[in-house]
């Protein structure tokens, strides 16, 4: 066999391998978003928790509303960078935030804000200390589609600090503090938020069904496809 047929066969079996691994993926995610959908639904029909939970208990709740009283510290704010909102460049907002008569911190999300052109200019986040309720949804912090290492800046020149999927305890480690293992979602109503779109806009799990069954669809036509030619080629060499 020429090394040319060698290659066309490799290319072959390498992009049935990309095709059906992708149909593959997209029917893990319907697998993912039937359980989110089923997990927020769920979170709908329980009352308001008024304590923070501890981080074992926290896939138990996760998206449960949650009423906290406590108070902002605005001097160590973090930037969540790559957070993209209807096409545009921006950070979610992450504030510490103190529990009365707890001695850890959980990290409540404001939202999001766009990025300047020029990213030395950070946004405006400040928010008053004063002793306040929070209302909001439990949730894990962003995570990126790739494992990537969280660069967690050893001194710190400025704050609000602007950080890349930080995990909590890169986290803890930057502000000093034991935090809870989670964030909360501040609610569209609250005060002293910024844009706050935290319903699931993603793909339902029957359209990620139908991507699947694109892309297997797409490996059985390279199959007939390839099928065809190997025939024909056969027949050629035959007359």
């Amino acid at each position: 066999m020429s090394i040319g047929r060698i290659l066309l066969v490799l290319g072959f079996f390498l992009l049935l391998a990309l095709l059906l691994s992708l149909g593959q993926w997209q029917l893990r995610r319907a697998a993912e978003k039937e359980t989110l959908f089923k997990q927020i639904g769920a979170a709908e029909d329980l009352p308001a928790l008024t304590a923070p939970i501890e981080n074992q208990l926290f896939e138990t709740n996760r998206y449960r509303w949650v009423t906290l009283r406590g108070r902002y510290d605005s001097s160590r704010q973090l930037l969540l960078d790559s957070m993209i909102y209807e096409g545009r460049a921006g950070y979610q907002v992450l504030t510490p935030f103190l529990p009365l008569n707890s001695e850890r911190w959980l990290l409540v999300n404001r939202g999001w804000v766009a990025a300047d052109p020029d990213r030395e200019v950070l946004p405006q986040v400040a928010v008053s200390g004063e002793i306040r309720s929070v209302r909001g949804r439990i949730n894990s912090l962003p995570r990126p589609g790739l494992k990537l290492q969280a660069a967690i800046p050893e001194d710190v020149v400025r704050w609000p600090q602007v950080l890349l999927f930080p995990g909590i305890e890169d986290l803890e480690r930057l502000l000093g503090e034991s935090l809870y293992s989670y964030q909360i979602w501040l609610d569209s109503s609250s005060p002293e938020g910024f844009i706050r779109a935290w319903d699931p806009t993603v793909l339902t799990p029957e359209q990620h069904i139908g991507y699947a069954f694109q892309w297997f669809a797409l490996a059985g036509a390279l199959v007939v496809m390839v099928s065809v030619l190997g025939v024909s080629s056969v027949r050629r060499k035959r007359k």
